[in-house]
């Protein structure tokens, strides 16, 4: 009995190598598989997804709604400021206190001192380095 390209026998060992070789491809890909996942990198990646999935799938309590925001006034949010930028100048806000009452006592002298002689004021922002280098 023949088909169109040959005999049913021909047809038929032509399906037994291909079953063959898909068979030998899928233990190759099985045994890659296998040892991906016990690879430190696939079980880390076994892991995280572990994490991701658990994440979403976790059922969260019911939010209760948050109370009204609290207001900061003008003043708590100026002194946050001025400590941020004494923080950024000195390091630490109380690094700061010599060069304040430095300059407070440099203000009070120029108060005091004769009109021709009176010392050049510097504004509070320039430190002791700005006063050297006039």
């Amino acid at each position: 009995m023949n088909t169109r390209g040959g005999s049913l026998a021909e047809a038929e060992a032509r399906v037994a190598r291909e079953r063959a070789l898909l068979d030998a491809q899928f233990d190759a890909w099985r045994a890659h598989v296998r040892s991906e996942l016990a690879s430190p990198r696939g079980l880390g990646t076994a892991l995280m997804m572990g994490f991701v999935v658990g994440n979403v799938m976790r059922r969260r309590p019911p939010r209760h709604e948050a109370a009204a925001p609290v207001r900061k006034g003008f003043l708590a949010v100026a002194t946050g400021l001025a400590l941020s930028a004494l923080r950024w100048r000195y390091g630490n806000p109380w690094a700061a206190v010599p060069q304040l009452v430095g300059w407070l006592q440099q203000q009070g002298a120029g108060r005091a001192a004769p009109s021709g002689a009176a010392a050049t004021p510097s504004p509070p922002w320039q430190g002791p380095r700005a006063i050297a280098k006039r």
